[in-house]
């Protein structure tokens, strides 16, 4: 029995509907369904800042649209979304397509997706298992979208290979020159060796040992993902990768134009989960790139499917959609043809027209002042879809910097990068600075010396990224942070070091060089430029609140295994056992003895004073896992006693911290011996037996952590919390 009905101007359609979900996230999904229901879409963005949850967070972002909202749609299409859950990218597809039908098995989910986008006349969602539905699907569709999808296959489809039955079912669907849209996580992906656990279980390492644990979803290997195709009646495939990961993507590449060394230095990717820090990923993925291995340690794959070979003119894009509407855009390096390419800036959003048709203008007003300083700007002329800039092929100026810091040249990288320090200042100050009410808007009303240089017009986004050094001209490729106001030179100098100096952990050394001093940028104009860097950045994110300003707040944070790591290194190599007694006066270092401990460990009997009321054993200050083997009275009488290692069963426990502790309590009268066994464990069998441990409590960890501050937000709503914060400001 057909049974349709209309949610705003949303078709749900629940004839195959099994008549309860199969899965669900429990009360959360509650709360998403009651945003959905209460919140426009342009308030979203507010409501995962108050809320400070991952999962609002995951499904409501508008930053998951991301992942498609750049593919050349012309309006007419037809799409079929597959497991569509709560609509984290329905919306993108209503906006550029004909017609959107949507799969998905939760009715609960459905309803969220279908309160969301109300207003979408073109939107059909089709409740049941695909398996099902899939068999009285009649038509055939220009896009099949499978976003976060594929993983679960064994569960769309009961067959002896399901993944590769998935895709050729599919592919069935497909219009001819028709896509299938696979967004995956990648089973090898840098963050995963890097101490992110696996995105589905939350285990450490799980889909590196290739899911020895656990079922029922799996991720892939570049390779893997191409023996599917392969399997699935030769599929071709176009292979793009979302950084840092395909669910929060903030720039997508391809095998037509990877990434630059330098350029992925954003690996704040676990909003979801507590993560190890095993080492600085930045610096890897430039090794990566030095040996052609990045596509194999992407994060995530996302693939255009096909039954032909075809490629769509974007390789690349960009995303800076996390600001105020007005400046909200996406850059795309576009290529037409084997190898004719080009740079296109478009809007993200209508209200940010104005400010990409501005580009040629300021470009027109600029050429002049670089010209005279044997500097061109990036060619750019206006199109229907956006600007239109050159491509250009070079060296920029910070890789160039970078070679030379590598190298160990730091005079000639300061002479260098000095060379066009003077240059910009130039070109920026040639009149008397003076504050207007459009410098206020923008950068705040900061108290600037006297004496500072200006030019008319002010392009601040002038930073070694945005130099590019080619054999007989240098151009400046982007200048779309430039105002018809003056702004000091010393600012723009400032920045052009800053974002050198900042944007990248391996140039931490160069902070000793003191290059803002000897650019002339006093003390007191590094206190006021940070205010008003500070303030530009808020005047282009207007009320929206950056994936980046929420970290700290929704994610359970990182665990630093460096510093422990060195801390462990630098211990002591010889152990020995130091007691402490407490005679009523707490442990003190006078009333201690130490007692040589044997590379394994120790095994002795001790005397224990007269008036003594506890012990404590420290046993070394090294880092690493001991195994209590024995700790009783002379009688065998256990004793009662506390550490502050973590325990990992058996007797064992993992000092991560160092200074090993055991602190007996309540010691009886009248006993006068304590014996004492303890084996030092192996280092491999310690940190194995530890991460075991923290792998099996994390989940509950983030459990807490998650509860602890839903809490906290409930409290900080109260009035008792609300006095009682006023009484402390006073």
């Amino acid at each position: 029995m057909t049974m349709k009905k209309k949610i705003g101007q949303v078709i749900l359609d629940d004839r195959f509907y099994p008549g309860k979900d199969l899965y669900s996230d429990g009360a959360v999904e509650d709360e998403l369904l009651e945003i959905a229901e209460k919140y426009p879409e342009e308030e979203l963005n507010r409501v995962i800042a108050e809320r400070k949850s991952w999962p609002v967070l995951y499904h409501f972002s508008h930053v998951r649209e991301n992942i498609l909202s750049w593919l050349p749609f012309t309006g007419e299409e037809s799409v079929l979304e597959i497991g569509s859950g709560c609509g984290a990218v329905t919306g993108a597809l209503c906006a550029r397509a004909k017609k959107v039908t949507c799969i998905e098995l939760s009715r609960k989910r459905s309803m969220i997706n279908a309160k969301r986008h109300k207003n979408c006349g073109n939107l059909t969602i089709l409740l049941g298992n695909f398996q099902e539905i899939e068999k009285n699907l009649k038509e055939q569709y220009d896009y099949i979208t499978l976003i976060g999808v594929f993983e679960y296959g064994e569960n769309y489809i009961d067959s002896d290979s399901p993944f590769v039955d998935f895709l050729k079912t599919v592919a069935t669907h497909l219009k001819p020159g028709g896509k299938i849209v696979l967004a995956i996580e990648n089973r090898f992906g840098l963050k995963y060796w890097a101490g992110c656990t696996e995105d589905h279980f939350g285990t450490l390492f799980e889909g590196l040992e290739g899911y020895p644990v656990t079922s029922g979803v799996k991720t892939f290997t570049k390779k893997e993902l191409s023996a599917i195709l392969e399997k699935a009646g030769g599929l071709k495939a176009s292979w793009y990768y979302p950084f840092p990961d395909y669910k929060l993507p903030a720039a997508i590449y391809s095998d037509r134009r990877l990434p630059q060394k330098g350029e992925l230095n954003r690996v704040e990717t676990n909003y979801d989960r507590l993560r190890l820090q095993l080492f600085q990923e930045s610096p890897v993925y430039d090794s990566l790139l030095d040996n052609d291995l990045f596509p194999e340690f992407s994060n995530s794959f996302l693939l255009l499917i096909g039954r032909e070979e075809t490629e769509i003119p974007e390789v690349y894009v960009k995303f800076s959609n996390e600001r105020d509407p007005r400046f909200a855009l996406r850059t795309e390096i576009c290529q037409t043809g084997k190898y004719v390419r080009y740079v296109r800036k478009t809007a993200d959003t209508a209200a940010a027209e104005a400010h990409i048709r501005n580009l040629e203008n300021i470009r027109r007003e600029l050429a002049a002042l670089y010209e005279k300083a044997g500097m061109e700007l990036n060619n750019c002329r206006l199109d229907r879809d956006g600007i239109k800039l050159e491509y250009l092929e070079g060296i920029t100026l910070e890789e160039k910097l970078d070679e030379l810091l590598a190298k160990g040249e730091m005079e000639k990288l300061e002479e260098l990068f000095f060379f066009y320090l003077k240059k910009i200042e130039h070109i920026h100050s040639r009149d008397a600075f003076r504050k207007t009410r459009e410098f206020v808007e923008v950068f705040g009303d900061a108290r600037l010396p006297e004496g500072l240089c200006a030019g008319g017009i002010s392009n601040i986004d002038v930073v070694p990224a945005n130099i590019l050094l080619q054999e007989d001209r240098v151009v400046v490729l982007d200048y779309e942070w430039t105002f018809r106001f003056p702004v000091p030179c010393h600012f723009i100098m400032y920045r052009m070091i800053h974002y050198y100096l900042e944007s990248d952990g391996k140039r931490r050394m160069l902070k000793e060089q003191n290059f803002y001093g000897k650019a002339g940028i006093t003390e007191e104009e590094l206190k006021i430029y940070a205010e008003m860097e500070k303030a530009f950045q808020a005047y282009i994110q207007g009320r929206n609140v950056s994936l980046l300003s929420m970290y700290d707040e929704v994610s359970p944070g990182k665990v630093e295994i460096l510093p422990y790591y060195e801390r462990m290194r630098a211990a002591a190599a010889e152990r020995r056992l130091q007691v402490f007694y407490d005679r009523g006066a707490d442990f003190r270092e006078e009333d201690s003895a130490c007692i040589p401990m044997g590379k394994h460990g120790i095994s002795t009997e001790l005397k224990i004073p007269k008036g003594v009321r506890r012990m404590r054993l420290d046993p070394g200050e090294a880092e690493g896992g001991l195994v209590l083997k024995k700790l009783c009275y002379e009688n065998g009488r256990p004793v009662d006693y506390s550490s502050n290692g973590f325990p990992v069963g058996d007797g064992m426990y993992y000092f991560g911290a160092g200074d090993p502790q055991f602190i007996l309590e309540n010691i009886p009268d009248g006993v006068r011996k304590l014996q004492i066994e303890i084996e030092i464990m192996k280092e491999q069998d310690a940190r194995e037996a530890f991460w075991k441990g923290f792998s099996r409590i994390s989940a509950e960890k983030d459990t807490e952590i998650r509860t602890l501050k839903e809490k906290i937000r409930q409290m900080e709503n109260t009035k008792v919390w609300k006095l009682y914060r006023s009484i402390k400001k006073n």
